[in-house]
C-alpha cells in the first residue's frame, strides 16, 4: 500500500537516511524543502509501490506517456506493466518506451505492439 504523501521533506526522509541517498536525490530533496507541499518528487522505498506507482500511472495517463528502462524482463511485472502501457496506446496515448535491449530477446514482435 502507498503510503500518504508527505508535506516537506524533512517528513519523508530522517537525516540519518539522507547520507544513504545516491547523489541526484541529495542534490534535489534540499530543494524540496524550500517549497514546502508543493514538491512533486516522493522517493519509493519498496519494490512494489514503485511498481504499482508505475502501473497506475500508466492506466490514468490521458496524453503522453514516456517510459525508459534500463532492464525489461519477460516476466510478471514486465507483462503487467506492458499491458497497462498497451492499453494506454489504445485508447489514444502516445507511449514512448526508450528500452537497453538487455534481456529482450525474443520480445521484439511483443514490444512492437506499441508501435
Amino acid at each position: 500500500m502507498m503510503k500518504k504523501t508527505p508535506t516537506s521533506t524533512k517528513d519523508s526522509l530522517p537525516n540519518k537516511e539522507m547520507n544513504d541517498l545516491p547523489r541526484l536525490a541529495s542534490a534535489v530533496l534540499p530543494l524540496c524543502s524550500q517549497h514546502p507541499g508543493q514538491c512533486g518528487l516522493f522517493p519509493l522505498e519498496k519494490s512494489l509501490d514503485a511498481f504499482a506507482a508505475r502501473y497506475r500511472l500508466a492506466e490514468m495517463a490521458e496524453h503522453t506517456l514516456d517510459v525508459q528502462y534500463y532492464i525489461w524482463q519477460d516476466d510478471m511485472s514486465g507483462r503487467l506493466l506492458f499491458s497497462a502501457l498497451l492499453a494506454a496506446a489504445k485508447r489514444g496515448v502516445r507511449v514512448r518506451l526508450l528500452l537497453d535491449d538487455n534481456n529482450t530477446p525474443g520480445l521484439d514482435d511483443i514490444l512492437r505492439l506499441l508501435d
